[in-house]
């Protein structure tokens, strides 16, 4: 017996609502990033020498180039650069604030070449030695790491999931979006490495960016575990307004989780309502609520939206 079809109007809506959410512009991202960039810049300029900003900037220079080989597939010669940057780094005769800083970068970047490398367990240690470099920038020199920091948690968990670690990540991944939405440090998900002075103000804009992140991460747990997710998001207050970050971090887990189970109604209602009040948006996560709709529907709801049946 076929299932029933889904209502067209609501398919329709669906895919309306998804083509609005990818219609924004990225410009606000670019600017919040290019702002980080600055102030290191300018710490870099004013606190090391000259000296140590050139090594840096060879080392950084070293870095991106393996890891953009990472990227494209060329993991050992990209692993290589990698170690060459950190033989680079081991070897230099510099300051505590000029090794921190670029062992910061170079963790991560080591993790990424362990995650490609299918080793998760080094790739999860690397991050979270990087995590501890950016406490130390910030409890020694001020440095903005928060955002950081929380972009290298979200990809431990990523990696933990992807390794099937399921349970651990979607923890981890709800203490994030709490994190993310109210800037309470009950959620940050290392207290053993919480700043010992306090943590860097997030704009807007940065929350938008990590929520987005921290969402395609939540898209790589098993079913069972998305439950896990959505029972850890607080409650809105009775009286007062849903919190638009914390509304959309649920309703896309209960969209994957809708389809994973093949509520396809459900999925459609989610879907209509994730776009987040402009200028807001979530790229990362509405592409793949897209992907979703255009793959997994079945074949009747294909046929509505013009697509020959398979």
């Amino acid at each position: 017996m076929s299932a029933a079809p889904l209502p067209p109007d609501l398919l329709r809506a669906a895919t309306e609502a998804l083509a609005r959410a990818l219609a924004h512009p990225t410009a606000a991202r670019a600017g919040a990033e290019a702002e980080i960039a600055a102030i290191y810049g300018e710490r870099i300029t004013r606190d090391l020498t000259g000296s140590e900003a050139r090594l840096l900037e060879s080392i950084t220079d070293t870095r991106e180039r393996g890891l953009a080989l990472c990227r494209a597939g060329r993991i050992h010669a990209g692993g290589s650069l990698i170690a060459r940057a950190r033989a680079t780094l081991t070897r230099a005769d510099i300051g505590r604030e000029a090794f921190v800083l670029s062992d910061s970068f170079l963790c991560a970047g080591e993790g990424f070449v362990h995650f490609k490398s299918d080793r998760p367990d080094a790739a999860v240690s690397s991050m979270i030695e990087a995590i501890d470099r950016c406490r130390e920038l910030r409890d020694a020199w001020g440095y903005p790491v928060e955002g950081r920091r929380i972009h290298l948690a979200c990809n431990a968990a990523r990696v933990r999931a992807e390794a099937a670690r399921h349970e651990e990540s979607s923890v981890v991944l709800a203490q994030l979006v709490n994190l993310i939405a109210t800037s309470d440090r009950r959620f940050w998900p290392y207290p053993d490495l919480e700043y010992l002075s306090g943590p860097d103000p997030l704009g807007d804009d940065a929350r938008w960016e990590l929520l987005d992140q921290v969402l395609t991460a939540v898209s790589r747990l098993a079913p069972e575990a998305l439950g896990r997710v959505t029972a850890a998001l607080p409650s809105d207050p009775p009286g007062h307004e849903p919190h638009p970050l914390v509304t959309r971090a649920r309703c896309f887990t209960e969209a994957i989780r809708a389809h994973a189970s093949e509520d396809f109604e459900a999925f459609l209602s989610h879907c209509t309502d994730f776009p987040p009040p402009a200028p807001h948006h979530l790229p990362r996560a509405s592409r793949h609520l897209v992907e979703r709709l255009l793959t997994g529907m079945p074949s009747s709801e294909r046929r509505i939206r013009g697509e020959p049946g398979r």
